[in-house]
């Protein structure tokens, strides 16, 4: 189980950032972008996961994007919460959730043919 997601992607910022919301968005999560490089991602509400614990979502990870001096844009996912609300059980699905996000991602750039590594 990851604590953090690192691709390598081609194109431009903007384009990299459009395909992971896009990607994303379809699976509920919502964006709050500080500026064009840096943001939150989160699925769930943080409230129900305090008083429910483990029986609810709250799914949160900080993204930043490097564009690289190559032309490609390193994208950075890692860990906004470590799940402890939930308890053991939180904390193993904070990280379990990252691994299927990194698998939406990987598909996605790959299907857009602009995955350089993951």
């Amino acid at each position: 189980m990851a604590d953090n997601i690192r691709l390598q992607v081609t194109g431009p910022p903007d384009q990299a950032r459009g395909l992971l919301e896009q990607t994303l968005q379809a699976d509920g999560y919502r964006f709050t972008w500080e500026n064009a490089g840096q943001g939150i991602v989160e699925k769930g509400s943080r409230k129900k996961a305090m008083l429910l614990g483990a029986f609810a979502i709250h799914y949160k990870y900080g993204v930043m994007l490097y564009p690289q001096q190559d032309g490609t844009v390193v994208i950075d996912l890692g860990l906004g919460n470590t799940g402890m609300s939930g308890g053991a059980i939180g904390v193993v699905k904070v990280r379990k959730n990252l691994d299927t996000v990194r698998q939406q991602l990987v598909t996605a750039y790959q299907n857009a043919g602009a995955l350089v590594s993951a």
